[in-house]
């Protein structure tokens, strides 16, 4: 009884310990690929996905070898080459300008604003973001019309650090517009990074077609820390949970088996101690019984005889 209760303990314990480890790799997900300079995704043709409020717009600091950081938010990137750096615009804390030409319908941006607060990679996470882009463009009114939500896929920057990609459309006084919407976060604070321009510059990544210069630089954003997880602390004590009640159904299991062993040796050596004592006295009876003889059987006598008793 006492063992096929443990078996039962054993089977939910190893079960417990396989779910736990199964949501632990799921939340976390499969070590990510090598890292390597990539084309951007091409947009695809329309559905639904931004900034969350907290701006942390700073002063632009710029290093040596060109790259821009913004203030003391970690938050780092090399603009085009040639393109014009701003950071007085309200709301952002950085917009780069493409080269103005003559005759042009529209100015290439690319515009990036760093916010307070996490934000996640996963379904849920993907879902918000593109509901926010929804609620802040598609309801905008104004110029802006025929608002969509393109594709969207997780990609990797230069670095190898996974981020989101969510292309939109519009038009815009008259304008087809597309925007490619680069989203990376960390634990304390989260990116947006914006390409905006003419639908038709969308319809090459190489690596000199405007989208593909766009996307060679945002590529090379760089936040400090780690992408976040959702639920990761409750996750991995469940797991630890998991394998802490596998141990203990295992260390049952190897008790029980031992104290079996130990009551079946017990047994089987009470046993033959009986078997023993029954063969020594069949062949070696008590000397009490053998050294009483016939004769003294005789000498006796025999039993008194019980006279009956008289009536009165």
């Amino acid at each position: 009884m006492m063992a096929k209760r443990n078996r039962q303990i054993f089977k939910i314990a190893t079960t417990a310990g396989t779910i736990a480890a199964l949501s632990v790799y799921l939340c976390t997900g499969p070590a990510a690929a090598e890292s390597g300079k990539s084309k951007a995704p091409l947009p695809a043709t329309a559905t639904k996905a931004t900034p969350s409020a907290g701006d942390t717009s700073q002063e632009i600091v710029a290093s040596a070898d060109g790259r821009i950081q913004v203030g003391s938010s970690g938050f780092s990137m090399m603009p085009p080459a040639g393109w014009k750096v701003r950071n007085n615009v309200p709301g952002l804390s950085l917009v780069l300008e493409a080269r103005e030409e003559k005759s042009m319908k529209y100015r290439s941006t690319i515009q990036v604003r760093v916010a307070d607060g996490p934000r996640y990679l996963d379904s849920v996470g993907i879902a918000d973001f593109q509901e926010e882009i929804t609620d802040k463009l598609g309801r905008e009114g104004g110029s802006l019309r025929d608002f969509t939500v393109r594709n969207s896929e997780l990609v990797k920057t230069d670095e190898g650090r996974e981020a989101l990609l969510v292309y939109t459309g519009f038009n815009m006084n008259g304008v087809d517009l597309l925007q490619a919407h680069l989203m990376i976060s960390n634990e304390n604070q989260n990116v947006v990074i914006t390409y905006t321009d003419l639908s038709d510059k969308f319809d090459s990544n190489a690596a000199d077609a405007p989208l593909g210069i766009a996307w060679a630089a945002m590529t090379t954003a760089q936040v400090p820390g780690k992408n976040p997880e959702r639920f990761a602390g409750p996750i991995q004590i469940a797991a630890l949970a998991g394998l802490l009640i596998v141990f203990i159904a295992v260390l049952l299991t190897i008790r029980n088996a031992l104290a079996r062993k130990a009551y079946v040796r017990a047994g089987t050596g009470a046993e033959s101690d009986m078997n023993m004592n029954r063969d020594n006295l069949n062949t070696n009876p008590p000397s009490s019984l053998m050294a009483i003889s016939s004769e003294d059987l005789l000498e006796s006598g025999s039993p008194m005889s019980i006279e009956p008793r008289q009536a009165a």
